[in-house]
């Protein structure tokens, strides 16, 4: 019984460990220009793939409807200095043309979500000029 409780508590102590690293952590750039690694940009494709439509804003706060016809990646680049794992960089094509990341919105959890947003980790410097969300109306 006891050597529950002690691997318990050393369980515990290590996932507060990582979540305050998480919390006070440097915030790292996101890839200029935006990408995702091969994991994520499987992922992202995935879910645009099971939208009939996404959102687009413009400037000006219009928006319009993307029909989704076909979504593909295309491999941009390889980082060397990305962390293992992520550098071979990828975009997606939407429409065979490049997503608008930064005005491309998708129904996700109830909300339009941006989706550069939505795949920029939380240990990234945010986008000042992106609206995470807008609304649909």
């Amino acid at each position: 019984m006891l050597l529950i409780v002690v691997v318990l508590t050393s369980f515990a102590a290590g996932s507060a460990v990582a979540q305050d690293w998480r919390r006070t952590g440097p915030p790292y750039p996101a890839f200029e220009p935006f990408s995702l690694n091969s994991y994520d940009v499987i992922s992202a494709v995935l879910m645009i793939r099971r939208e009939f439509a996404l959102i687009h804003v413009d400037e000006d706060g219009h928006t319009s409807i993307l029909p989704v016809h076909s979504v593909h990646s295309v491999w941009v680049d390889f980082d060397p200095d990305a962390f293992e794992n992520h550098q071979n960089r990828y975009d997606i094509l939407l429409n065979d043309e490049p997503l608008d990341w930064d005005h491309t919105y998708i129904e996700y959890g109830g909300d339009l979500v941006n989706l550069k947003i939505l795949f920029t980790y939380n240990n990234q410097r945010p986008f000042p000029d992106v609206d995470y969300r807008v609304d649909p109306r």
